[in-house]
């Protein structure tokens, strides 16, 4: 299996638990979970695997009992539910959920929740043919509580031992807001701004947008207070809060393209960062009483599965992805203003490629980029640097504004210093690429109208026309309006050039570099339609640009066969604007 494929698979799967090692569960073709230890399903061993049906209207896996949910209605209010442990014993019940004049119920969410008694129950968001939604909640021979919810949105918690019910509702681009509903009392709900990232025994845990980045805060959701959590280092991402009693919290941060991985007690305000060598990228897929588990993926370190159990101890083990076997550096370094992960092969370079990351409002990670893409290149020789960019998040506010209606001379900058660096390495400007995906795709057309003595530029679903994608934002949610309207210049009277992100401007660059754009033709985020008239206008301007059209393919791939045609075609666009031959 090759990389793309190992990494695609791997990913989808569901961290459920641990025993010896991890305890995973896989979706077959057929729509079939399959759960065992982490060799079962990879099909290492012939070890047992347990598998179960996905079906019902509405499908929950309950960490803290850890077991899968269905819950369907007969299209009455007869309300059938089916809970299957790991083991694959099954636990059937029914529950009558409260007639309504407006048509039958529809499921539409299911989360696990806590009734007065602190028993775990299930809590249904329903609507009626009218669309008045109501919060159901059920458990197995008891009583149906409801609960009209003030605000809309989604139910993101629910515990009634605190008289809470959570509601999230999105903003657009802004930060979202979240409703703190009093269920039992029915008292005015509270309302503030935030990322939910967990709740757990009357607290929740939120990010919250600030000047200096995202900040944790910790909310009481008893009394409603807020208090935010000091002594952690770094840009944070996410946050679970144990669920041993302690008040400890695991969070996650980003510290110079990394991840890193924070223990923080609530009795001294400190954090502790856990030992973990270089562990890539790391995401939270479970958390329950017995542990929190996470998945880890990195371009030189390969993969991991990793627990971190009730006593505190944490458990690592080794993915499907094999650490890298050459001899290539991975180092974090500053080109003056310009941070970038740098990725140097164990012989000389013969050649770089800038990966420039979409967003714009994102941060280059170390993290398997390109579907691992960047192995491919260590191997042929090939430099990779990891560029955030003017605009990226995670180097504080002024780095984020400084390219605001000031993209051109912001990213010229970061590419002059680039280019600078790939000198001293004996390279000139033409053994440089520039390689960038969405927003990053742009930015790649960008720099070779910038710098025409750049090899060229391969562009994976590029966003070409920022006016008209905006446009279409708006059109959707019209917060989207100001949101562009502070970051790019999209005024009635404003010229190509001053938009910068506009086909007209972009197909103007000198002649030299080469620009191959990849984009599905049913992509729905950048419009494959503005890919075709840049390189029909920069076709006619005389540059070497062309287009592959994708058929059927969206902004990411949704599933391996898209994912290695899409890891095909950027690797042998690479491979021909950069005139060298990749494994």
């Amino acid at each position: 299996m090759r990389l793309p494929e190992t990494f695609f698979t791997e990913r989808q799967r569901h961290l459920l638990s641990w025993g010896d090692r991890p305890v995973l569960g896989e979706v077959g073709e057929d729509g079939t979970l399959h759960i065992g230890d982490q060799d079962a399903v990879s099909g290492k061993s012939g070890a047992g695997v347990v598998s179960m049906a996905l079906d019902g209207d509405a499908i929950l896996y309950a960490e803290s009992r850890e077991v899968f949910t269905s819950v369907t209605l007969d299209g009455g209010p007869r309300l059938a539910v089916v809970e299957t442990g790991l083991d694959g014993t099954q636990e059937h019940w029914q529950a009558a959920l409260p007639a309504t004049a407006n048509g039958p119920w529809t499921i539409h969410d299911v989360l696990e929740g806590r009734d007065e008694s602190g028993a775990s129950v299930l809590v249904l968001t329903v609507q009626d043919a009218r669309g008045a939604t109501e919060f159901h909640q059920v458990s197995a021979g008891g009583p149906v509580t409801v609960h009209t919810p003030r605000a809309g949105g989604q139910l993101v918690h629910w515990d009634l031992r605190y008289d809470t019910a959570v509601v999230r509702q999105d903003q657009g681009p802004r930060e979202p807001v979240l409703h703190l509903e009093r269920p039992v009392t029915g008292t005015t709900p509270v309302s503030v701004p935030g990322h939910w990232r967990d709740g757990w025994d009357g607290r929740g845990l939120i990010v919250q947008d600030a000047e200096d980045g995202p900040r944790l805060v910790a909310w009481d959701l008893g009394s409603s207070s807020l208090r935010p959590v000091t002594g952690t280092r770094g840009h944070v991402d996410d946050a679970r809060i144990l669920r041993d009693g302690t008040g400890r919290l695991l969070v996650i941060t980003t510290i110079d393209g990394a991840d890193v991985l924070h223990l923080w007690s609530d009795e001294t305000g400190e954090a502790e960062p856990l030992p973990l060598a270089p562990a890539g990228r790391l995401r939270f897929r479970v958390a329950g009483p017995r542990g929190i588990g996470l998945y880890s993926a990195g371009t030189l370190a390969g993969s991991a599965w990793l627990w971190l159990d009730e006593a505190g101890a944490l458990h690592r083990s080794r993915g499907d992805i094999p650490a890298h076997d050459g001899g290539a550096g991975l180092r974090h370094v500053t080109y003056g203003r310009t941070p970038v992960l740098e990725y140097l092969p164990e012989e000389p370079p013969v050649a770089l490629v800038i990966s420039l990351h979409g967003g714009p409002e994102s941060v280059e990670r170390d993290e398997l980029r390109w579907d691992g893409l960047y192995r491919d290149l260590l191997k042929a020789r090939i430099a990779v640097m990891g560029l955030n960019y003017s605009g990226s998040l995670g180097y504080g506010t002024d780095h984020t504004r400084r390219a605001w209606k000031n993209w051109t001379r912001a990213f010229e900058e970061d590419l002059r210093a680039c280019i600078a660096t790939a000198r001293t390495w004996g390279l000139d400007d033409s053994d440089i690429a520039l390689l960038g995906g969405s927003f990053g795709g742009g930015l790649a057309l960008l720099g070779c109208g910038l710098h025409g003595g750049l090899s060229g530029a391969v562009c994976s679903a590029p966003l070409i026309d920022i006016r008209a994608h905006a446009q279409r934002a708006a059109d959707a949610d019209t917060s989207y309006e100001d949101w562009f309207g502070e970051r790019f210049e999209l005024g009635a009277s404003t010229s190509p050039a001053q938009r910068v992100f506009d086909p007209v401007h972009l197909s103007a660059a000198p002649p030299g570099p080469r620009a191959v754009l990849i984009h599905g033709d049913q992509d729905e985020v950048t419009e494959w339609r503005d890919s075709r008239d840049a390189v029909d206008l920069a076709v006619r301007h005389g540059l070497d640009w062309k287009l592959l059209t994708e058929p059927g393919l969206g902004h990411v791939p949704g599933d391996v066969d898209e994912v290695i045609l899409r890891y095909g075609h950027v690797k042998s666009a690479l491979s021909e604007v950069l005139g060298h031959p990749l494994p």
